[in-house]
This record gives structure tokens, C-alpha cells and sequence, in this order.
């Protein structure tokens, strides 16, 4: 067994002996070797594809403003007004649907059609009450015109009466000058005429109260008939009308209230659909509203006159910021979880945020005078230790070196320099901490390690 360990060992002797002595054959013939270092201090050189790779950027250091701001996460909604659930309200089966998921649609286009027997019947009805209606509105007319008959012809009895009653008693104070066949002749023709005139007011009366009945019942017809008319236009306020519903009674059809997409369809064609459910909703997203919690503890902090300005982005995956305004700081505080609701309207015209998507959010309260300032991605730390790499030399003499440096404020974008720089150096504002993980040369040796690109096409090493 120990024969065996020692074959074993040699054997491992020899393959390691026959890896130093082959690159050492290789290599003959050239003046120097590779002159690379682990030093995480040495300058470091990079070549295009390399910076493609770890996606180097500079930017040129320069005076800004720090703001203080509070950082919160949270998640994108779509704002409610933009929001809208297509439901039918009635009962029927689905029998086509315009649009797939996904798909993008503007105002007034249409989406869906139900088919409703419910809507046929209500349809029935609206036409029945309809002629009923003008039935009411025809005797309404018949009895108006009774009343003001009846209200001349009272009026004229009674004036016929007056003088009649004034006729006999200027024949009474006459005497003996008129017969008194004449006189008893007028003072029947004069009561007959009183008691004509009551006759024709109790007729008038009963007409009156006849006309007040059918006006209430034609006030009920219609009440009743602007009801069927609201409910079969429940789905389009412009079907107010029996001229404007669809040409084929029963079949309600569904336009887009809003521009937006197609978010959610819960209607297949040739299924039922119930009364208030839900067919397909749609969302405009090119405004959202980012939501978050914010512990009571720092609602303080949130205090302002003005509205306070946010930047939001992805939390997955970084991205690009979007401005905002915060709208909302909730006066009620969550009994359990001691939060209060924070609500920030924030732009979305390039569709960078999604409904449900977290969301970090930097709140600013107030911003510092200017100081010297570089990106955050610049600045690479390493324990208690921060560094920024400085771009030194052009063209093939193009380099990166570390520079340990102070830092003061910061916030979602820039840092504050206190030592380490100067206005005008250029540091590497993204790929910061990919260019601190490459190995770096030694300065003044003319053989700096050089990427694959400058690599010998025979030996497959560098020059």
C-alpha cells in the first residue's frame, strides 16, 4: 500500500515538473516576462472589450448639491382613475371580444358584446311603457283642454247669472210698471242659471282632479321609463336614448372608457357572464403612483410647507430614476404595524414602471450648497476604507489609478469629496468595483499585461 502512495506522489512530482518546464520552453527567446501584480494599488490598464464588459464610464468631478433624503421601498401602482373593470350589468352569454391580453386600446373602441335576454326584456319594456306613455300624455292633453272649457264656462254662467239676479231686482223696485208673470219668469230664468254654473264647477272640480291623476301617472311613467332607459345604458352613457341603443335589442356592446392596455380578461366567448362581473380591465400606466410605508417614527422628517420632490426606480435591478412628487403623507397610523401610508405621483411615459413592481424611493427634504461631488457608483469601499479610480494618460499610455479619498454627505446619486480630489480629475463613474477585481501592472515595465485582444496568434500569450 505505501508502494502505491509513493508511485501515486511521484507521479503528481512529475506532471507539476512537466507544467513549469513547457511555458518555460515556450517562452523562449523573449527579452522579459509578464510584469502583472495582485496589488490592489497598482495602476491598471484596460482594454475596450474588457471596459464593454464591466461597463466602464468616466465623468468629470465637479461642484453639485448633496440632498438629504429619506430612502423608503415600496410598490408601483396604477393611479385609480386610470383603472377601469369592464363589467356587464346583466346576466348573459359573451358572444365576442375584440381585444387579447397585452393588447393596447384608445378611448372608444369596442371590446366586448354580451348577449342578455335580461337586456331583451328590459328592452320590451322600455317600448311598452313608451307608447303607455304617450297614451297618458294624449289624455293628460284631452283633459287640459276639458278644464279650460269648463273653466270658460263657469266663468261665463256666472257673469250670465249676475246679471240676471241684477234684472230682477231692478224689475222688483219697478212695482206695479212689470207684470209680475215678468218678473217670476226672470227669477226662475236666473236661478236655473246659478244653479248651471255649480254644476259646471263641481264638473270642473272633478276635471281638475282627473288632470292632477294623470299627471302623476305620467310622471310615473316616465320615472319608470328613465329607469329601463339608465339601466340598458348602464355600459354607455350615450345609449340614453331609444335612437341610440344597438340596432339588435339584447346585445349590450362595451367601449373603452380610457387609453390603456389590456391587463386582464376573466369573459371567454360563448361563456356566461353574471350580473357585475367582471369581463376585462384595462390600465393606463403612463402615470403611476408609488406607495410605501413609512414608520411613524420618521414622519417628522416629512414635514414640509411644499410638496416634497421623490426619485423612484426599480429596486430590481436598478435602472433609470424617475422624478416625482410626493401627494400623499396618510393621516392614519396602522394600528399594527405603526406606518402611515406614503403616495408618490411619479411619470411612467417610457412604461419603466410595472402595476405590482417594488420600487425604492428616495424622498428629498432638503438639499446642502455646493461641494465637490462624484457619482455613487464611483466610489468602491472596502471595509472602512473608500476609493475611486482616476483616470490618468490617452491612448496607449491610458491608465486607472487608486486614489483613497474623504467622504462627507451623500444621497441617492452623488457623494461628497472632502480630500482626494480636485474639479476637473476624471474618475470612473460605473464599473467602478469590476475595474478594482482586475489585476493591475507594474509602472515603467514595458511589458503591462494587456488584454486578449493583443494576445499572439501562435503562442497564445501577450506581448
Amino acid at each position: 500500500m505505501a508502494r502505491v502512495r509513493a508511485v501515486y506522489v511521484a507521479g503528481v512530482l512529475a506532471l507539476a515538473g512537466a507544467a513549469i518546464l513547457i511555458p518555460a520552453q515556450a517562452h523562449e527567446g523573449h527579452a522579459k516576462a509578464v510584469a502583472s501584480t495582485v496589488d490592489p494599488n497598482a495602476p491598471k490598464k484596460v482594454s475596450a472589450a474588457t471596459a464593454l464588459a464591466i461597463g466602464l464610464k468616466t465623468t468629470e468631478v465637479d461642484f453639485g448639491q448633496v440632498e438629504d433624503v429619506l430612502r423608503l421601498t415600496g410598490v408601483a401602482r396604477p393611479r385609480p382613475e386610470q383603472t377601469r373593470v369592464i363589467s356587464s350589468p346583466f346576466a348573459g352569454i359573451t358572444r365576442s371580444i375584440s381585444v387579447r391580453l397585452g393588447d393596447t386600446v384608445v378611448p372608444g373602441v369596442v371590446l366586448a358584446e354580451v348577449e342578455s335576454p335580461e337586456l331583451a326584456k328590459l328592452a320590451y319594456e322600455l317600448g311598452r311603457t313608451g307608447v303607455e306613455h304617450e297614451k297618458l300624455l294624449a289624455e293628460v292633453s284631452d283633459a287640459q283642454a276639458e278644464v279650460a272649457s269648463l273653466e270658460i264656462e263657469v266663468r261665463s254662467l256666472g257673469e250670465v247669472a249676475a246679471l240676471t239676479e241684477a234684472e230682477v231686482e231692478r224689475l222688483t223696485e219697478a212695482g206695479e210698471n212689470v207684470s209680475a208673470n215678468l218678473r217670476a219668469q226672470r227669477r226662475v230664468e236666473a236661478l236655473r242659471l246659478t244653479a248651471q254654473a255649480k254644476t259646471r264647477e263641481m264638473a270642473l272640480g272633478q276635471a281638475k282632479a282627473q288632470l292632477a291623476s294623470l299627471q302623476r301617472q305620467a310622471q310615473a311613467s316616465e320615472l319608470a321609463r328613465a329607469g329601463l332607459r339608465g339601466a340598458l345604458s348602464a355600459q354607455d352613457p350615450s345609449q340614453a336614448s331609444e335612437e341610440s341603443l344597438p340596432a339588435t335589442h339584447g346585445v349590450l356592446r362595451f367601449q373603452s372608457p380610457i387609453g390603456g392596455v389590456v391587463v386582464q380578461i376573466g369573459a371567454t366567448v360563448g361563456g356566461g357572464v353574471g350580473a357585475g362581473e367582471a369581463i376585462l380591465t384595462i390600465v393606463n400606466l403612463d402615470a403611476v403612483q408609488a406607495e410605501s410605508d413609512v414608520p411613524e417614527g420618521l414622519l417628522g422628517q416629512l414635514e414640509s410647507s411644499s410638496p416634497l420632490r421623490v426619485r423612484v426606480r426599480p429596486a430590481a435591478g436598478g435602472g433609470a430614476l424617475a422624478e416625482g412628487v410626493v401627494r400623499l403623507v396618510g393621516p392614519v397610523i396602522h394600528p399594527t404595524r405603526r406606518t402611515a401610508t406614503l403616495i408618490a405621483d411619479v411619470p411612467n411615459p417610457s412604461g419603466l414602471f410595472r402595476d405590482g413592481q417594488s420600487v425604492e424611493l428616495w424622498v428629498v427634504r432638503r438639499a446642502s450648497e455646493s461641494v465637490l461631488v462624484v457619482p455613487a457608483s464611483a466610489v468602491v469601499k472596502e471595509g472602512p476604507l473608500q476609493y475611486v479610480f482616476v483616470k490618468e494618460g490617452t491612448g496607449d499610455k491610458e491608465m486607472y489609478l487608486k486614489r483613497d479619498i474623504a467622504t462627507g454627505a451623500r444621497d441617492d446619486r452623488v457623494v461628497e469629496v472632502r480630500l482626494g480630489l480636485i474639479p476637473g480629475d476624471v474618475v470612473v463613474s460605473e464599473g467602478a468595483f469590476g475595474l478594482s477585481q482586475l489585476r493591475g501592472f507594474v509602472p515603467g515595465n514595458a511589458d503591462a499585461p494587456q488584454s486578449h485582444d493583443d494576445t499572439d496568434a501562435h503562442h497564445g500569450h501577450a506581448h
